[in-house]
């Protein structure tokens, strides 16, 4: 099991990412806004093999434009590292979509 990152090191890691983060209860919450679907389709596809490879799959939403994610760490019933690394590569990705 993967070590549940403190309070104090959860928000010393959110200032780290993009404003779209936030935290509500024991998840990390994102919405990405994109210019179309075929956009938002791409952003899945390559944060997908990512995920695959990182063995962390995210909860996400997809609508037209909007994909909306929810991680958490499933065995460690809260946040922990494999969380913001997910979402910096998120981060990090979407800034090619901007």
């Amino acid at each position: 099991m993967i070590e549940l990152l403190s309070n104090a090191i959860i928000h010393e890691k959110l200032n780290l990412l993009s404003n779209s983060w936030s935290r509500k209860d024991k998840f990390l919450i994102c919405e990405y806004k994109f210019k179309n679907f075929i956009d938002a389709l791409d952003f899945m596809n390559k944060i997908g093999e990512k995920c695959e490879a990182m063995d962390h799959h995210p909860k996400w939403t997809n609508v037209y434009n909007k994909i909306e994610v929810e991680l958490f760490t499933h065995d460690s019933d809260g946040l922990t590292e494999k969380d913001f690394t997910l979402a910096k590569e998120m981060d990090n990705l979407f800034k090619n979509y901007e």
